[in-house]
């Protein structure tokens, strides 16, 4: 692999400015590596590289970088080898371990969002017209296009969200689902990667349209549960609960 290419994946991490730093360039790293902008048989930057761009001191990175390699998530080459994506194997006992800040953060709004979108989900199924499902139609045909646009992505993503709740009827529990998404997203842009396949995304957003139109209640609580708990596991490490 090049230089070039290198620096411009080293590019998608972020100055961090938190009380835990430890925690939270581990949870940066295993969100790097489990969304593919590094590889297995990748080499990872270096520790200097890292604590420049993450504004974190050499010794905090050494501190990530050892949890992994104890997980055996990366190995060490002597000489020049440097450190190496190994597996991916035990990234979610990693997660699971961290007690950082962002994880925290991750765990309260990924859970608000759970009891929120069951909630409205459910509700647009009891109050929603048939003629209604045409906006969700519409949002969700727009994805496929927005693939090579992350950012767009995600919005647009949130609006199909956001659309359901809006049919609940309930427009608190709009502008609480709004402000959830809003959260979920401000706290995934320290990420490098911090989402999903946009092809397995745009898939469960098909699903879930079925079982909303279905408006049977035990189909749309299980496509609901599928739809969140990717992203729920690739950000904390396991698959959360509503209760």
């Amino acid at each position: 692999m090049s230089a070039s290419v290198a620096d411009a994946r080293l590019d998608a991490f972020q100055p961090l400015r938190v009380q835990r730093a430890g925690d939270d360039v581990l949870a940066v790293l295993v969100d790097a590596i489990r969304g593919g902008l590094y590889r297995p048989g990748d080499h990872l930057p270096t520790q200097v590289e890292l604590a420049a761009q993450l504004g974190v001191s050499r010794g905090v990175v050494r501190e990530a970088m050892m949890a992994l390699r104890r997980a055996g998530v990366v190995s060490v080459r002597r000489g020049r080898g440097g450190t190496v994506v190994a597996s991916l194997e035990h990234l979610d006992d990693v997660l699971v371990q961290i007690r950082g800040q962002t994880r925290e953060t991750l765990r309260t709004v990924l859970e608000a969002r759970r009891v929120l979108e069951s909630a409205a989900a459910l509700l647009a199924a009891k109050r929603a017209k048939r003629s209604d499902w045409r906006e969700l139609r519409a949002l969700a045909g727009q994805l496929e296009a927005l693939s090579e646009d992350p950012a767009l992505f995600v919005r647009t993503d949130a609006a199909f969200h956001v659309a359901i709740a809006r049919l609940s009827g309930n427009a608190l529990l709009e502008r609480f689902l709004r402000e959830t998404f809003d959260e979920v997203i401000a706290t995934t842009a320290r990420l490098p990667v911090g989402r999903i396949s946009t092809t397995e995304a745009i898939a469960m957003q098909h699903d879930l349209l079925v079982a909303l139109e279905s408006r049977d209640a035990s189909a749309i609580a299980g496509a609901v549960d599928d739809h969140l708990a990717p992203l729920e596991r690739a950000l904390v490490g396991r698959r959360l609960s509503a209760v």
